[in-house]
């Protein structure tokens, strides 16, 4: 298929949507049937079924040979019907011995015909997308790359264009393209597609028919292969490892490469040439770590800890985005005695007690977004999460002694403020609070705060810093 060919499609492919989201407007015009505005009904009625006609019309020049258009032909015969039905009977309003119509028999044609229609337009998006794939195979780079654009738009614009692309082999199709060297320089495009078809659950299926996560390894550990595209494989993994998406399973080749994910995710965190690349390499590796524990015992294999602290200290994660990765890793890395050793050596301790007092940065006119909140918040959860883990060795204790780690996690449990009113930042805090009290004794607390943060049954201390909140309103 030639590019004009391509751009014409593409045009009816964009006009579709919109097209039938018109037509399911006009069905939705049914409520005018229960305040008997038959006029009204006659109006949208025949505006309605013209607009069909003329989309059927422009779906039959477009068409080509083939097994899916000789279906459609056929749905298209049936919506034609429905339509004539439909017509027929609202052009007969005026001739029933001056009574008011029935709204049943219209209400069962426009049913009959809003079935028929949908289905008819599910073909044609089916059909659609099995050009598109036809695109991905063409010989031509320019008709390539227009049909990643294409699904990566459609996949972008609603999930019902998400779910239908994967189904008919879109995910599969865009990982044969990328194990091809003929359009190498066209897989960042084609993994960005992937990623965002995965944001959907059920398309993470067709990434595991299509070896997925075998290919993304692949890609990772190539070290010919460009930072770009590596960054576009990890922003793979972090999509489907994603804590928000609702589910949790063991993805097929998961386990089985997860050594490799590992070490080559930490290389392209280490060798990040800039915080963006950074954000995305320690967005993979905080997902990963939640997967399997036997991340984090591959995290100590490759010095990850110090590869990410060395990084903090290169300011190659300015943003509370990166921070809140960095802290997840470590935290999951310090239940690791060997992993806790390597943090505490690359000084990780003064950094996460330096991430409790992060505050969310203001962008428009001295205001904060709420994902600048959560990710504070997340922020503040994780280190104190990471410093009570660290805690169990007593000269790590005395480490966050020094850091005067022990007054801002009292601050943030009595400053309902400093934690934005969030409960998870409390309960880590006081957690946190009492494992330094296991291995400090009271010396590096002050007595008030060991009467009330540390003494009593933590739903208790838990109930006097919330009801603290109440004092400030």
């Amino acid at each position: 298929m030639r590019v004009s060919e391509v751009d014409s499609v593409q045009r009816w492919l964009e006009d579709l949507r919109g097209m039938t989201e018109t037509e399911c407007m006009c069905i939705l015009q049914g409520n005018k049937l229960e305040k008997e505005k038959w006029s009204s009904v006659h109006t949208y009625v025949i505006d309605m079924t013209c607009d069909i006609r003329h989309l059927l019309h422009e779906c039959t020049e477009s068409m080509e040979a083939g097994p899916d258009p000789m279906a459609i032909y056929v749905e298209q015969e049936v919506v034609m019907e429905e339509c004539a039905k439909l017509v027929k009977y609202v052009e007969s309003f005026q001739t029933i011995n001056g009574a008011n119509p029935l709204a049943y028999p219209v209400a069962s044609c426009l049913g009959n015909l809003e079935e028929s229609f949908t289905k008819l337009v599910y073909m044609l998006e089916s059909h659609l997308a099995k050009i598109l794939f036809e695109w991905l195979d063409d010989d031509s780079s320019c008709c390539v790359k227009t049909a990643i654009t294409v699904i990566t738009n459609l996949a972008q614009e609603n999930d019902e264009w998400s779910l239908l692309i994967a189904k008919e082999g879109g995910v599969s199709a865009l990982f044969q393209l990328c194990r091809q060297d003929t359009f190498s320089f066209l897989r960042t495009d084609a993994l960005r597609a992937v990623a965002i078809l995965c944001c959907m659950v059920e398309n993470i299926d067709e990434l595991e028919k299509a070896d997925g996560v075998e290919c993304i390894t692949d890609i990772l550990c190539d070290v010919k292969t460009s930072e770009d595209v590596r960054t576009e494989a990890a922003g793979v993994i972090a999509q489907i490892t994603s804590p928000d998406l609702d589910h949790y399973k063991h993805i097929i080749g998961f386990i089985e490469n997860l050594e490799d994910l590992i070490k080559a995710l930490t290389a392209l965190t280490k060798d990040a040439s800039n915080s963006d690349v950074f954000l995305v390499a320690t967005a993979a590796i905080a997902n990963v770590t939640f997967m399997d524990s036997m991340a984090s015992e591959f995290l100590a294999q490759y010095n990850a800890a110090s590869v990410l602290i060395q990084g903090c200290k290169r300011n190659k994660a300015p943003s509370l985005y990166a921070k809140d990765q960095v802290a997840t890793i470590l935290a999951n890395m310090a239940c690791i005695e060997q992993c806790r050793q390597e943090i505490a050596t690359e000084n990780g301790i003064g950094l996460l007690v330096q991430y409790l007092h992060e505050k969310p940065r203001p962008y428009v006119n001295s205001c904060i977004s709420e994902d600048e909140l959560a990710a504070c918040e997340r922020v503040h959860q994780k280190a104190a999460i990471a410093l009570a883990r660290m805690s169990r060795e007593k000269v790590n204790a005395d480490i966050i002694k020094n850091e005067k780690g022990v007054p801002r996690l009292v601050h943030l449990c009595t400053d309902h403020r400093a934690r934005n009113s969030s409960d998870s930042v409390l309960v880590a805090c006081l957690a946190a609070l009492r494992k330094l009290y296991s291995m400090l004794g009271g010396t590096a607390f002050r007595p008030e705060d060991i009467k009330q943060l540390v003494k009593p049954r933590l739903l208790d201390s838990y109930l006097y810093c919330t009801s603290m909140e109440e004092t400030f309103v």
